[in-house]
């Protein structure tokens, strides 16, 4: 049974009763979003400090005052990081390039301890004192004049400590320009105001030592190990604590185990920081001195519904050194997300991708590989059937394989092609996968792209809050009134007046078929406690397509989110 309320735009009524369909009013204020401009780049820290200089009268009560600004570092560092491989105490020469941009700057410069995020960002810590080992060859305190260029020099002694990584930190930072005319007369009712930029640059000199002996590696533990949706796909979430005085280098994979078995292939972990690379360098696990790391990664595939043991194991090199296992519980709605991509069919048939497109247009390929695989322990005799939205069979499309029997453990790749010419601009229709032992079938979507895509044509009801069997949501119907499949992706932020927005997703890119209508569900969390929120909605199509666009201010009730008002009164 579900329960529904409409969020129009009126005043709330606390004294209604409350009925089999409850109805949630409240006032809808668009809330504007305010964005904080800020520089960045790796190992770089920006920071302001604003003053403002009125003189008396030339600002009076309810006045309006606009502020321009532009952002530039009064200094460029070449390189940010160096990397050196040196065996423990030996002495390694150092050398950064520091370039003005045009101004005038006094220049510090000094070696800080430096401390890392859970992301693995590493950033400076001016509160420790620095690690030794850091020696300056050229001036700690210089004038830098417009055009000039600097060498920062010095070098760096490799402690004898076993480990087989050391990170140094130095800190350049300059003295910042309050204006350039602070004493220019102001004009009459006229009010200034000023930024006061700091620049300064956090530099690394990163040492591998090559050790392997590396005596401190198993204090590091796992303490929290889970498997989480994101976007809502399967991902691994590790936890990693260093409680040593040394930096540390390792690498990480974890495995879902089900019955003393196997369930998945070892999967890399990596830092957050490190997952825009593309290379195995995304996957190096560099800690700092009491340091704690989310690692994460990206399961494949379908979990079938159960209980899982979550095994992550640390290593150095070939070495296992750490490991820890985590109990973790799949159910048939943890990864809504994974349905847009593999389809499912009876007991262990998996078949990838689960939306089929083929085309002549530019942004379309003439043929793509399906994957079939069988999870379970029985052989499987499936059959393909191409068919339009009307049933009728469709010739313009060519399978290599249009029946099969596919073994226990076993895969099978089929192309699906396009042939011949056809006088529409596009078709759809359904891939329909028959497997005989299981009396069950499969329907993929099929789009056929000839000449030109259709165009999209989605529409949306109003947004509701609703007490589902599966928990307090806030829903949003869509339907195509177009003449093709389209995509949709949802994104929901449900932001408090504290602490960090929580992104509720759905859609996932699943194709909605010409005249369907789907139930967006944006589930909040259990822990949702009763206030004042912002809610942004965003759902998007194919190219990116705006779909619907809301932002509101809205009281979460006691009731609303089916809490007893004894309850509430009790929570500290």
């Amino acid at each position: 049974m579900s329960f529904f309320h409409r969020l129009p735009a009126v005043a709330p009524n606390t004294n209604s009763p409350v009925a089999h369909r409850r109805r949630c009013q409240s006032v809808f204020r668009r809330a504007i979003a305010f964005r904080s401009m800020a520089m960045a780049c790796i190992a770089v820290a920006v920071s302001s400090h604003a003053f403002a200089q009125a003189q008396s009268g030339a600002a009076s009560a309810g006045k309006r005052i606009s502020l321009t600004r532009s952002v530039e570092p009064s200094f460029r560092v070449e390189p940010v990081v160096h990397r050196f491989r040196a065996r423990r105490g030996e002495v390694i020469p150092f050398s950064f390039e520091i370039a003005s941009t045009g101004k005038i700057m006094n220049v510090d410069i000094s070696a800080v301890n430096l401390r890392q995020e859970e992301t693995g960002i590493i950033l400076h810590d001016e509160n420790s004192k620095p690690m030794g080992g850091v020696r300056f060859t050229s001036p700690k305190q210089f004038q830098l004049r417009p055009g000039e260029k600097f060498q920062i020099e010095g070098e760096v002694t490799v402690p004898l400590n076993k480990t087989n990584y050391v990170s140094f930190g130095i800190l350049v930072r300059d003295g910042g320009q309050i204006s350039d005319n602070p004493n220019e007369p102001l004009e009459t009712g006229k009010t200034r105001a000023a930024i006061r930029f700091v620049t300064q640059y956090v530099l690394r000199v990163d040492i591998e030592t090559g050790a392997q002996d590396v005596g401190d590696m198993n204090r590091l533990h796992f303490d929290r190990g889970e498997l989480i949706a994101k976007d809502g796909l399967p991902y691994i979430n590790a936890y990693l604590t260093n409680p040593t005085d040394d930096a540390l280098e390792c690498d990480v994979r974890a495995q879902l185990n089900a019955n003393d078995s196997a369930t998945t292939a070892p999967i890399r972990l990596n830092m957050p920081s490190r997952s825009e690379l593309k290379d195995d360098s995304r996957y190096l696990v560099r800690i700092m001195p009491h340091s704690r790391l989310r690692l994460e990664g990206p399961v494949k595939g379908v979990i079938p519904e159960g209980d899982y043991d979550l095994n992550v194991r640390l290593s150095n090199g070939r070495r296992s050194m750490v490991q820890a296992d985590f109990p973790t519980r799949v159910d048939s709605n943890s990864f809504r997300g994974l349905s847009a991509l593999v389809a499912t069919l009876g007991d262990g048939l998996s078949i990838e991708p689960a939306q089929v497109e083929l085309g002549r247009v530019s942004d379309a390929n003439r043929m793509t590989t399906l994957q079939f695989l069988n999870r379970g322990n029985e052989p499987k005799s499936v059959r393909l059937i191409a068919k339009d939205h009307a049933g009728v069979a469709l010739d313009g499309i060519m399978l290599t394989s249009k029946s099969f029997v596919l073994k226990p453990g076993r895969s099978k790749t089929v192309r699906a092609m396009l042939r011949g010419q056809n006088d529409a601009n596009h078709q759809w229709g359904t891939l329909e996968v028959v497997c005989d032992e299981e009396n069950a079938s499969k329907q993929l979507p099929l789009a056929l792209i000839h000449a030109q895509r259709p165009e999209i044509q989605l529409f949306t009801e109003e947004m509701q809050w609703a007490q589902l069997p599966t928990g307090n949501a806030f829903t949003m119907k869509v339907q195509n009134r177009g003449d093709g499949y389209a995509p949709l992706f949802a994104d929901l932020k449900l932001a408090a007046t504290k602490g960090h927005p929580v992104k509720l997703s759905d859609g996932f890119g699943a194709w909605l078929a010409p005249g369907q209508t789907r139930e967006l569900q944006f589930v909040v969390p259990e822990t949702t406690q009763p206030g004042p929120y912002q809610i942004t909605l965003d759902v998007r199509s194919a190219n990116d397509l705006i779909v619907a666009e809301r932002t509101l201010m809205l009281e979460l009730t006691p009731e609303m989110l089916g809490q007893a008002s004894e309850q509430v009164a009790a929570r500290p």
